[in-house]
Protein backbone atom coordinates (compact mmCIF):
# COMPACT_ATOMS: atom_id res chain seq x y z
CA UNK A 1 0.00 0.00 0.00
CA UNK A 2 1.29 3.34 -0.69
CA UNK A 3 1.54 6.45 1.70
CA UNK A 4 -0.49 8.05 0.19
CA UNK A 5 -3.51 5.56 0.01
CA UNK A 6 -2.78 4.94 3.68
CA UNK A 7 -2.78 8.04 5.12
CA UNK A 8 -6.63 8.60 2.75
CA UNK A 9 -7.50 5.65 5.32
CA UNK A 10 -6.45 6.61 8.47
CA UNK A 11 -8.08 9.87 7.94
CA UNK A 12 -11.46 7.94 6.93
CA UNK A 13 -10.75 5.78 9.97
CA UNK A 14 -10.94 9.01 12.15
CA UNK A 15 -13.82 10.11 10.63
CA UNK A 16 -15.82 7.14 11.17
CA UNK A 17 -15.96 7.72 15.22
CA UNK A 18 -19.55 10.29 15.31
CA UNK A 19 -21.94 10.94 17.70
CA UNK A 20 -25.06 9.35 17.26
CA UNK A 21 -23.74 6.63 14.58
CA UNK A 22 -21.36 4.97 16.35
CA UNK A 23 -18.62 2.89 14.74
CA UNK A 24 -19.06 -0.86 15.14
CA UNK A 25 -16.56 -3.06 14.51
CA UNK A 26 -17.20 -6.65 14.06
CA UNK A 27 -13.73 -8.31 15.05
CA UNK A 28 -12.15 -10.03 12.14
CA UNK A 29 -9.31 -12.90 13.20
CA UNK A 30 -7.40 -13.90 9.74
CA UNK A 31 -8.04 -12.79 6.01
CA UNK A 32 -11.22 -14.75 5.42
CA UNK A 33 -12.95 -13.24 8.10
CA UNK A 34 -11.47 -9.68 7.33
CA UNK A 35 -12.85 -10.18 3.61
CA UNK A 36 -16.45 -11.29 4.25
CA UNK A 37 -16.49 -8.00 7.07
CA UNK A 38 -15.21 -5.81 4.52
CA UNK A 39 -18.02 -6.21 2.26
CA UNK A 40 -20.47 -4.85 4.82
CA UNK A 41 -18.06 -2.75 6.91
CA UNK A 42 -16.26 0.50 6.65
CA UNK A 43 -13.59 -0.97 7.86
CA UNK A 44 -11.99 -3.94 9.72
CA UNK A 45 -10.32 -4.29 13.15
CA UNK A 46 -8.63 -7.34 14.58
CA UNK A 47 -9.34 -8.71 17.89
CA UNK A 48 -6.21 -9.69 19.97
CA UNK A 49 -8.29 -12.68 21.92
CA UNK A 50 -9.76 -14.25 18.10
CA UNK A 51 -6.23 -13.67 16.73
CA UNK A 52 -4.52 -15.87 19.63
CA UNK A 53 -6.96 -18.46 19.57
CA UNK A 54 -7.10 -18.66 15.58
CA UNK A 55 -2.80 -19.65 15.59
CA UNK A 56 -2.91 -21.77 19.16
CA UNK A 57 -2.02 -19.10 21.13
CA UNK A 58 -3.19 -17.93 24.28
CA UNK A 59 -4.14 -14.32 24.44
CA UNK A 60 -1.58 -11.56 26.39
CA UNK A 61 1.06 -10.96 23.88
CA UNK A 62 1.72 -15.08 23.43
CA UNK A 63 1.70 -14.87 19.88
CA UNK A 64 4.88 -14.12 18.12
CA UNK A 65 5.13 -10.32 17.14
CA UNK A 66 6.29 -11.47 13.52
CA UNK A 67 3.36 -13.72 13.04
CA UNK A 68 0.77 -10.22 13.94
CA UNK A 69 2.80 -8.09 11.37
CA UNK A 70 2.24 -10.93 9.27
CA UNK A 71 -1.65 -11.10 9.83
CA UNK A 72 -1.86 -7.61 9.62
CA UNK A 73 0.33 -7.49 6.09
CA UNK A 74 -1.69 -10.09 4.70
CA UNK A 75 -5.14 -8.37 5.71
CA UNK A 76 -4.20 -5.06 4.74
CA UNK A 77 -3.15 -6.53 1.05
CA UNK A 78 -7.13 -8.56 0.67
CA UNK A 79 -9.24 -5.34 2.00
CA UNK A 80 -9.71 -2.23 0.29
CA UNK A 81 -10.99 -0.39 3.68
CA UNK A 82 -8.88 1.13 6.59
CA UNK A 83 -7.15 -1.93 9.14
CA UNK A 84 -7.15 -1.58 12.52
CA UNK A 85 -4.78 -3.69 15.17
CA UNK A 86 -5.17 -4.87 18.46
CA UNK A 87 -1.64 -4.26 19.69
CA UNK A 88 -2.53 -5.25 23.39
CA UNK A 89 0.22 -3.52 25.62
CA UNK A 90 2.22 -2.90 22.17
CA UNK A 91 4.59 -6.11 22.81
CA UNK A 92 7.20 -4.56 25.48
CA UNK A 93 6.45 -2.57 28.44
CA UNK A 94 8.85 0.58 27.59
CA UNK A 95 8.06 3.29 25.01
CA UNK A 96 10.64 2.22 22.69
CA UNK A 97 9.06 -1.47 21.97
CA UNK A 98 5.79 -0.02 21.55
CA UNK A 99 7.26 2.73 19.08
CA UNK A 100 8.62 -0.23 16.95
CA UNK A 101 5.60 -2.22 17.56
CA UNK A 102 3.99 0.04 15.91
CA UNK A 103 6.36 0.48 13.07
CA UNK A 104 5.84 -2.58 12.24
CA UNK A 105 2.37 -2.69 11.96
CA UNK A 106 2.20 0.85 10.25
CA UNK A 107 4.97 -0.53 7.63
CA UNK A 108 2.19 -3.73 7.30
CA UNK A 109 -0.46 -1.40 6.44
CA UNK A 110 -2.98 -0.27 9.57
CA UNK A 111 -4.05 2.99 10.03
CA UNK A 112 -5.31 2.45 14.23
CA UNK A 113 -4.38 0.70 17.40
CA UNK A 114 -5.41 -0.48 19.92
CA UNK A 115 -3.09 -0.59 23.24
CA UNK A 116 -3.74 -1.62 26.69
CA UNK A 117 -2.65 -0.28 30.33
CA UNK A 118 -3.26 -4.07 31.98
CA UNK A 119 -1.19 -5.87 30.86
CA UNK A 120 2.72 -5.64 31.85
CA UNK A 121 5.57 -8.84 31.92
CA UNK A 122 2.75 -10.96 31.02
CA UNK A 123 0.18 -10.06 33.51
CA UNK A 124 -3.13 -8.76 34.09
CA UNK A 125 -2.42 -5.73 36.10
CA UNK A 126 -2.92 -1.96 35.57
CA UNK A 127 0.40 -0.29 34.86
CA UNK A 128 0.34 3.45 36.30
CA UNK A 129 -1.18 6.44 34.03
CA UNK A 130 2.31 7.80 33.07
CA UNK A 131 4.03 4.85 32.16
CA UNK A 132 0.97 3.92 29.84
CA UNK A 133 1.09 7.45 28.57
CA UNK A 134 4.85 7.48 27.97
CA UNK A 135 4.05 4.66 25.47
CA UNK A 136 0.93 6.70 23.50
CA UNK A 137 3.51 9.49 23.18
CA UNK A 138 6.62 7.10 21.39
CA UNK A 139 3.62 5.89 18.97
CA UNK A 140 2.31 9.07 18.25
CA UNK A 141 5.73 10.62 17.44
CA UNK A 142 6.69 7.36 15.60
CA UNK A 143 3.56 7.54 13.39
CA UNK A 144 4.13 11.74 12.58
CA UNK A 145 7.21 10.74 11.28
CA UNK A 146 5.97 8.24 9.04
CA UNK A 147 3.18 10.82 8.03
CA UNK A 148 0.18 8.52 8.91
CA UNK A 149 -2.19 9.92 11.16
CA UNK A 150 -2.25 6.90 13.22
CA UNK A 151 -5.41 6.23 15.31
CA UNK A 152 -4.35 5.38 18.98
CA UNK A 153 -7.38 3.75 21.02
CA UNK A 154 -6.12 3.70 24.22
CA UNK A 155 -7.72 0.75 26.11
CA UNK A 156 -7.48 1.42 30.01
CA UNK A 157 -8.56 -1.66 32.53
CA UNK A 158 -9.94 -0.52 35.69
CA UNK A 159 -13.14 -2.07 35.35
CA UNK A 160 -11.71 -5.45 33.77
CA UNK A 161 -9.00 -5.83 36.20
CA UNK A 162 -11.53 -4.98 39.43
CA UNK A 163 -9.90 -1.55 40.27
CA UNK A 164 -12.69 -0.96 43.18
CA UNK A 165 -16.12 -0.08 43.33
CA UNK A 166 -17.66 0.84 39.89
CA UNK A 167 -17.94 4.57 40.49
CA UNK A 168 -13.92 4.02 41.77
CA UNK A 169 -13.12 2.49 38.04
CA UNK A 170 -15.30 4.98 36.73
CA UNK A 171 -13.06 7.92 38.33
CA UNK A 172 -9.84 6.22 37.75
CA UNK A 173 -10.74 5.44 33.89
CA UNK A 174 -11.71 8.97 33.87
CA UNK A 175 -8.32 10.06 35.36
CA UNK A 176 -6.46 7.83 33.26
CA UNK A 177 -8.36 9.26 29.83
CA UNK A 178 -6.98 12.44 30.57
CA UNK A 179 -3.41 11.59 30.93
CA UNK A 180 -3.66 9.08 27.84
CA UNK A 181 -5.61 12.36 25.42
CA UNK A 182 -2.98 14.13 26.39
CA UNK A 183 -0.12 11.99 25.70
CA UNK A 184 -2.04 11.82 21.88
CA UNK A 185 -4.55 9.23 21.98
CA UNK A 186 -7.41 9.30 19.82
CA UNK A 187 -10.22 7.35 21.57
CA UNK A 188 -10.47 5.55 24.94
CA UNK A 189 -11.53 2.07 25.11
CA UNK A 190 -13.16 0.92 28.33
CA UNK A 191 -13.93 -3.14 28.11
CA UNK A 192 -15.90 -4.19 31.23
CA UNK A 193 -17.83 -1.08 31.60
CA UNK A 194 -21.24 -1.97 30.28
CA UNK A 195 -24.02 0.34 32.91
CA UNK A 196 -25.99 2.64 30.85
CA UNK A 197 -25.56 5.19 33.63
CA UNK A 198 -22.15 4.77 33.98
CA UNK A 199 -21.18 4.68 30.60
CA UNK A 200 -23.25 8.13 29.74
CA UNK A 201 -21.19 9.49 32.72
CA UNK A 202 -18.02 8.65 31.54
CA UNK A 203 -18.97 10.06 28.07
CA UNK A 204 -19.60 13.47 29.56
CA UNK A 205 -15.81 13.13 31.73
CA UNK A 206 -13.45 12.79 28.56
CA UNK A 207 -13.96 14.31 25.46
CA UNK A 208 -12.10 11.37 23.44
CA UNK A 209 -14.27 9.16 21.59
CA UNK A 210 -15.92 6.17 23.89
CA UNK A 211 -15.39 2.69 23.07
CA UNK A 212 -17.30 0.24 24.49
CA UNK A 213 -16.65 -3.87 24.18
CA UNK A 214 -19.83 -5.94 24.15
CA UNK A 215 -20.87 -8.69 26.58
CA UNK A 216 -23.82 -9.77 27.45
CA UNK A 217 -24.56 -7.35 30.18
CA UNK A 218 -24.00 -4.33 27.42
CA UNK A 219 -26.91 -2.01 26.51
CA UNK A 220 -28.18 -2.30 22.58
CA UNK A 221 -26.23 -0.41 20.06
CA UNK A 222 -29.52 2.41 19.76
CA UNK A 223 -29.05 3.14 23.29
CA UNK A 224 -24.84 3.60 23.34
CA UNK A 225 -25.54 6.00 20.22
CA UNK A 226 -27.78 8.34 21.99
CA UNK A 227 -25.60 8.47 24.90
CA UNK A 228 -22.98 9.77 23.11
CA UNK A 229 -20.85 6.57 22.72
CA UNK A 230 -18.63 6.37 19.16
CA UNK A 231 -17.40 2.89 18.69
CA UNK A 232 -18.64 -0.35 19.83
CA UNK A 233 -16.53 -3.60 19.60
CA UNK A 234 -17.92 -6.96 19.41
CA UNK A 235 -14.19 -8.26 20.28
CA UNK A 236 -13.99 -12.22 20.46
CA UNK A 237 -17.58 -13.21 20.43
CA UNK A 238 -18.23 -13.35 16.42
CA UNK A 239 -15.32 -15.74 16.61
CA UNK A 240 -16.64 -17.65 19.99
CA UNK A 241 -20.21 -17.02 17.99
CA UNK A 242 -18.88 -19.39 14.89
CA UNK A 243 -16.52 -21.69 16.70
CA UNK A 244 -20.25 -22.44 17.91
CA UNK A 245 -21.94 -23.02 14.75
CA UNK A 246 -18.66 -24.98 13.56
CA UNK A 247 -18.67 -27.35 16.44
CA UNK A 248 -22.98 -28.14 16.44
CA UNK A 249 -22.36 -28.45 12.31
CA UNK A 250 -19.62 -31.31 13.28
CA UNK A 251 -21.67 -32.96 15.74
CA UNK A 252 -24.63 -33.00 13.51
CA UNK A 253 -22.93 -34.35 10.61
CA UNK A 254 -21.11 -36.77 12.62
CA UNK A 255 -24.64 -37.87 14.62
CA UNK A 256 -26.96 -38.23 11.42
CA UNK A 257 -23.57 -39.38 8.97
CA UNK A 258 -24.97 -37.06 5.71
CA UNK A 259 -23.40 -33.56 4.97
CA UNK A 260 -26.95 -32.38 4.59
CA UNK A 261 -26.95 -28.48 3.56
CA UNK A 262 -22.94 -28.14 3.03
CA UNK A 263 -23.55 -30.03 -0.63
CA UNK A 264 -26.18 -27.02 -1.02
CA UNK A 265 -25.38 -24.52 -3.53
CA UNK A 266 -24.38 -21.47 -1.88
CA UNK A 267 -24.16 -23.14 1.68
Amino acid sequence: MDAKTQQKYAETFHGLHRKGDPLVLFNAWDVATAKVIAKTSPTVATSSGAVASALGYADGEDVPFDMVTGLVSRISASVSVPVSVDLEAGYGDTPDAAAKSATKVLEAGAIGINIEDGLSRGKRQLVSPEQHAAKIRAVRDTAEKLGIHLFINARTDPFLLKFGSPDECLNEAARRAKVYGDAGADGIFVPGLTDLALIEKFVQLTPLPVNIMVTRAVPEIPDLARIGVRRVSLGPWPMMAAMRVIGQAAAAVAASKQYGTFLQPNA
